[in-house]
């Protein structure tokens, strides 16, 4: 019988085959932690409802991009909605390209996250669909905990979400950090979490 996997992990590893090629983690965190967070950020959302700033390595190290920030607010997509063809979108990494690579969201597009070169990166397959993916779904176990069964529109705010991705000079994402406000819409109060990914 296949081991069943934790899904309120604190932290877990990332595998692709037999090699442990990341490590995800899981905390709660406060709002005031949360705000130092996206004020470090200094993002202004505009339409729709995202923003991202970069800064790149200096030319004398070969350039490429060093750091992202993106913020968005968070929404849920109708569910069966069409995803956006990704095939011909640009990334901010795209001198890191890996055989069989995958386009991955920042803030994922199941939480409104647009699919564009400001809001994506070149990864492995694995650490996109055993990492980054692993984090999307509990961030999406987070709002649905606080959510009404009836409470299914698609453009109502469910949160905020500030994301902190480091690459290294080869365009090879480092780390992500994800701060997270979680919006409970029945009686207007937050919870507050932080979610990392290390590569290792």
């Amino acid at each position: 019988m296949p081991k069943r996997r934790n899904s309120n992990w604190i932290w877990s590893p990332v595998k692709d085959g037999n090699a442990t090629v990341g490590r995800i983690n899981y905390a709660t965190s406060t709002r005031q932690e949360y705000g130092a967070f996206k004020t470090k950020a200094n993002l202004t959302r505009g339409v729709p409802r995202f923003g991202q700033r970069q800064r790149n390595y200096a030319a004398a190290q070969g350039g490429g991009i060093r750091k992202t920030y993106v913020s968005a607010s968070l929404r849920r997509r109708m569910p069966r909605a069409k995803r956006a063809a990704l095939a011909a979108i640009g990334v901010l990494n795209p001198a890191f390209a890996p055989i069989g690579g995958n386009k991955s969201h920042l803030v994922p597009d199941i939480f409104g996250g647009p699919s564009s070169a400001l809001n994506l990166t070149n990864e492995t397959a694995r650490i996109n669909t055993s990492g980054h993916k692993r984090i999307e779904n509990r961030i999406g176990r987070l709002i649905q905990a606080v959510t009404a069964a009836n409470d299914k529109s698609p453009i109502a705010k469910r949160g905020g979400l500030v994301m902190r991705e480091d690459f290294d000079q080869q365009g090879r994402s480092t780390r992500r950090i994800y701060m997270v406000s979680v919006k409970n819409r029945a009686n207007n109060t937050r919870t507050y979490h932080r979610l990392t990914f290390t590569r290792l």
